[in-house]
C-alpha cells in the first residue's frame, strides 16, 4: 500500500466579527449580555494561557480569540483515501475539522477543539490547521495514536472504516472536555460540532453539557449529527443521543438520511416542522447530487446542486456546512445562504480529499457569477 501527506495553505483576509443570525437562539440574545460574557469569556482564556507559564509572548494569540466567529469542536481525523487500485492519498480529514478550514477559507476567525496524536500523522494534522489559519490553541496532542479511517467508494456513496473507539482507543476518543474549552468556545459568534463524540462516554455527557451550557450564554449551536455507523453499537444508540444533541441546538445540518434515522420516513417540510417542536431555528438538508434545503420556521428553500465535474465528494457535506454557517454569522437571507453553501460543496468536490478544493470567498463568488441556477421557495 502506497500513501502520501497533502496539505493546503490558503490565506485569509481579516474581517470584523458579526454575531449570530438574529433570533436563533433563544437564550441571552441582548448585546450586552452577548458583549459581557464573550469579553468575560476572553478573559478566561488569557488566564488559562499564563497558567500554562508562557508569558507575555503568548499574549500575541489573544488576538486571535477575541472576537471569533466559529469554534469547531469534535474529531480530527488522517483520511486514507483510494487513488487507484492499492493506492492511498492521506488526507486531512474529521467532519468538524473540515468545516472549521472551509469556513477560513471563506474569511471568517475559527478555533477548532480537539486532540491528536504524539506521531507523524498528529503532526501533519496540526500543521494543516495552522496553515490555514485556523487557531488551534485548544488542539490537544496526546500520547495516544490519531485516529485514522480508511475511506471507500461503493455504488457512489463514501464509507468510512475507523481506528477508534470502539475498535481501538484513540487520541480523539479521550479528549476531556475543560473550562478552557468553554472559555474559548464563549467568546464565538457559532459553536459547531459534530455526533461522532457522541459516540462514547464520557465525552457524550460533556459534549452535551457543553452546548446546553454556551447556548444559555447565547452562543449559537450548531450540530452536523456525521452519522458513521461503524462507530456506533446500533442505530437506536445513534439515534437517542443525537436527538439529545438536537433539543440542544439552534441550527441542524444533516443529510436526508440522517433526518430519516431520526424522524423516520418524512419530507422536507416535515423535517422543517419536527426540528422546530425541538426548538431548531435553521434546518439544512444534504442531498448529495440532489442539491440540498435550507429552512426555518417561515421559509424553506431548495435547491439543485451546482454542475461541476467531481473527482471526489469526501468533505463535501463539511464545505456546505461552512457556506450556511457564513450566511449565519454574516446575516445574509437563506436563499443567498444556500447558493454560497451549495456553491462551497461543488468546488470542494473538484479536487480529492477534504480539503484540498475548499475554495476562498473570491473563488466562490467568481463561481457564483458564471451560474444560472437558483434556489426555489417550496414554503
Amino acid at each position: 500500500m502506497n500513501v502520501a501527506f497533502v496539505s493546503n495553505s490558503v490565506p485569509k483576509g481579516i474581517i470584523s466579527h458579526q454575531s449570530c443570525h438574529p433570533g436563533l437562539s433563544s437564550y441571552g440574545n441582548h448585546p450586552l449580555y452577548l458583549f459581557f460574557f464573550r469579553k468575560l469569556a476572553f478573559l478566561g482564556v488569557v488566564v488559562e494561557a499564563l497558567k500554562k507559564g508562557k508569558g507575555v509572548s503568548r499574549l500575541f494569540c489573544f488576538v486571535e480569540v477575541w472576537c471569533l466567529d466559529v469554534v469547531c469542536f469534535g474529531e480530527i481525523i488522517a483520511d486514507f483515501v483510494p487513488v487507484e487500485e492499492g493506492v492511498f492519498k492521506v488526507c486531512f480529514g474529521g467532519a468538524p475539522m473540515n468545516t472549521a478550514i472551509a469556513c477560513s477559507r471563506l474569511g471568517l476567525d475559527v478555533a477548532a477543539i480537539a486532540a491528536v496524536g504524539r506521531d507523524p500523522f498528529g503532526e501533519f494534522l496540526l500543521e494543516t490547521l495552522k496553515a490555514n489559519r485556523v487557531n488551534a490553541e485548544r488542539v490537544r496532542v496526546t500520547g495516544y495514536r490519531t485516529t485514522l479511517a480508511f475511506v471507500s467508494s461503493l455504488k457512489g456513496e463514501n464509507t468510512f472504516f475507523f481506528y477508534r473507539r470502539p475498535w481501538v482507543v484513540s487520541a480523539d476518543t479521550e479528549i476531556k472536555l475543560d473550562e478552557g474549552d468553554l472559555a474559548l468556545a464563549s467568546s464565538a459568534a457559532v459553536f459547531h460540532f459534530t455526533g461522532l463524540p457522541l459516540s462514547y462516554s464520557p465525552l457524550r455527557g460533556d459534549a452535551l453539557k457543553m452546548a446546553e451550557e454556551l447556548r444559555r450564554r447565547g452562543v449559537t449551536i450548531s450540530f452536523d449529527p456525521t452519522y458513521r455507523p461503524d462507530s456506533w453499537e446500533g442505530e437506536d444508540e445513534a439515534r437517542k443521543a443525537m436527538l439529545e444533541a438536537v433539543s440542544r441546538s439552534d441550527v441542524v445540518l444533516a443529510t436526508i438520511r440522517e433526518y430519516r434515522l431520526l424522524f423516520g420516513e418524512i419530507g422536507l417540510e416535515e423535517i422543517v416542522k419536527e426540528c422546530a417542536k425541538m426548538k431548531v431555528g435553521l434546518v439544512g438538508v444534504k442531498m448529495g447530487a440532489h442539491g440540498s434545503a435550507l429552512g426555518d420556521r417561515s421559509s424553506l428553500w431548495a435547491m439543485e446542486a451546482y454542475p461541476v465535474e467531481v473527482i471526489d465528494t469526501v468533505g463535501a457535506g463539511d464545505a456546505w456546512n461552512a457556506g450556511v454557517i457564513y450566511g449565519l454569522v454574516k446575516r445574509l437571507p437563506l436563499n443567498e445562504t444556500i447558493k454560497i453553501a451549495n456553491a462551497t460543496a461543488a468546488l470542494k468536490c473538484t479536487s480529492r480529499g477534504a480539503v484540498d478544493g475548499l475554495p476562498t470567498l473570491n473563488q466562490v463568488k467568481s463561481f457564483l457569477e458564471r451560474q444560472r441556477l437558483e434556489p426555489r421557495k417550496i414554503m
